[in-house]
């Protein structure tokens, strides 16, 4: 059974954003209110802008040699045990808003860059989510973001509040598990505690990830089961199944309990369709791999491109085809083996 899809990446050029502190330019992401503050007026996140600074920043880390080397990031791709004391959970139960309050300031978009092997030009990569575990800069996020990579992609991420950071360290995780534990030049970060034991079945639970270009969306739902799968190297993966919705993008979000404690970490989807007529025993289910290469369709044209022209209208109706997706399987990493992958 092949592990997940990653979406298809279309090449487009970076645009380069000016210094939001210089006057006149373009103003700077809006920043939320901070934690435990329930604002009058909600916080309307710009996709586009935070895609753009995270390309620009990150090319601008590569160029001034910052990042972590491609050849290095490889290198260092081994699984071990991480040194780190976890941050403590807390015990008061919270809402989800208070939830989704606390938790934004250590949730991350981790993305790349790499050349355009036609113009050597530095163009967008791959995006997922990770979140911080130290106040030093270690973020947690999934193993396979870092796959099947370019020859000279590199890395960074960027924070609710706009601030991009190289990714300096590869530090190490568990490859089996689809953790992986990396560090940004970054201090003073807010780590989220981990939370001691598994989360119950039918507890509920909330994920603050990056689904498609939509940055920043938390979902909520329920624990559905704990669940064991050979894979095709003959290594037995251990899963927890939420409702929480999520999708291409969401690698390594962190999936919460009522305290704000990490429980799980999201990963890929298994699409379970309505059987065919005639079944084939060579038919295998759809894994879906959560981490997402950019697609130059996502970026609309700006409004006031001359040249953007609508959609023609289609001379006859598209045939509807109707689908035989019966259910999609939300599969997170179990809080218990993201514990394991540090030690003291």
């Amino acid at each position: 059974m092949p592990y997940l899809n990653i979406l298809p990446l279309v090449l487009f050029p970076i645009v380069l954003l000016a210094d939001p502190t210089v006057p006149g330019e373009k103003k700077p992401i809006t920043v939320p209110p901070p934690a435990g503050v329930i604002p009058d007026d909600p916080w309307y996140i710009d996709d586009a802008k935070t895609l753009e600074l995270l390309t620009e920043k990150i090319t601008g880390f590569a160029k001034s040699g910052k990042t972590l080397s491609n050849e290095k990031l490889k290198a260092k791709m081994k699984p071990a045990k991480v040194a780190l004391n976890l941050a403590k959970p807390g015990d008061k139960r919270l809402s989800p808003e208070e939830v989704y309050q606390q938790v934004l300031p250590s949730v991350f978009v981790i993305g790349s860059i790499y050349t355009n092997k036609d113009n050597g030009e530095w163009v967008s990569g791959i995006y997922g989510t990770a979140w911080a575990a130290s106040a030093d800069g270690v973020l947690v996020t999934n193993w396979h973001v870092f796959e099947d990579l370019e020859p000279d992609e590199v890395f960074g991420a960027i924070d609710h509040k706009g601030n991009v950071y190289p990714l300096i360290d590869f530090l190490g995780g568990d490859k089996v598990a689809d953790v992986a534990v990396v560090k940004i030049g970054a201090s003073g970060l807010t780590p989220l505690p981990v939370a001691a034991g598994p989360a119950p079945v039918a507890s509920w639970v909330g994920v603050l990830s990056h689904p498609a270009d939509h940055f920043y969306v938390f979902t909520q739902g329920h624990v559905t089961r704990y669940s064991r799968y050979t894979n095709d190297d003959g290594e037995r993966e251990r899963w927890m199944g939420i409702t929480a919705e999520y999708a291409s993008g969401s690698s390594g979000a962190p999936v919460l309990n009522d305290r704000g404690a990490v429980v799980g970490m999201t990963a890929l989807t298994l699409t379970l369709d309505s059987p065919p007529e005639e079944p084939k025993p060579e038919e295998k289910k759809d894994r879906r791999r959560l981490s997402r290469r950019i697609k130059a369709q996502d970026k609309p044209p700006p409004k006031d491109d001359p040249k953007a022209k609508p959609d023609p209208m289609p001379k006859e109706k598209p045939e509807v085809k109707p689908s035989n997706v019966q259910m999609i399987m939300k599969l997170a990493v179990p809080g218990p083996l993201i514990r394991e992958t540090f030690r003291k």
